[in-house]
């Protein structure tokens, strides 16, 4: 269970249904092991919590990224992982719990869920973006529908050749 992973990423834009432990229960197994940059699993055993710059002064969250050390801070940050953010993901708080919501839970329509969205997710990113755009390029070029129109318009050439 990595806080940033591009596999659950990918089988959300499946559809898949996922199931992941409760904040709680998922601390309790201490499942997730690369939440902070001085984990082992990125720089080894010699960068400690102490060698991490402080929390920034104006920050508004309670607890710095790299806290491993107050209780709270972990579930904390947990929150803001994919799979607690994502709607439709299904959580468990225990090994019963979770054998009865695979018995229980109708996968066409968590899927179906998933896939709906998705197709929101889409529309709205894509605004998000072509405003972005928007505001970097005032000129507002035309942009080249296909490849080869790209190549012809940028490099007077219908073929891209390697040397």
């Amino acid at each position: 269970y990595a806080v940033l992973s591009y596999g659950i990423t990918e089988l959300y834009a499946l559809g898949i249904p996922m199931f992941v432990p409760t904040i709680d229960f998922i601390v309790e197994l201490n499942l997730v092991i690369d939440r902070t940059l001085i984990d082992k699993s990125y720089c080894g055993r010699s960068l400690k919590f102490d060698d991490m710059p402080k929390q920034h002064t104006n920050s508004h969250h309670p607890f710095s990224p790299e806290d491993i050390i107050s209780p709270e801070a972990i579930p904390y940050w947990l929150q803001f992982a994919d799979y607690y953010q994502l709607p439709y993901i299904q959580t468990f708080s225990s090994w019963t719990n979770l054998i009865e919501k695979l018995s229980t839970t109708n996968f066409k329509t968590v899927h179906d869920n998933m896939h709906d969205e998705n197709v929101r997710r889409k529309v709205e990113l894509t605004k998000k973006w072509k405003s972005v755009f928007a505001k970097i390029d005032r000129v507002q070029r035309v942009i080249p529908q296909d490849y080869d129109t790209a190549i012809k318009q940028l490099w007077n050439t219908t073929r891209l050749q390697a040397i």
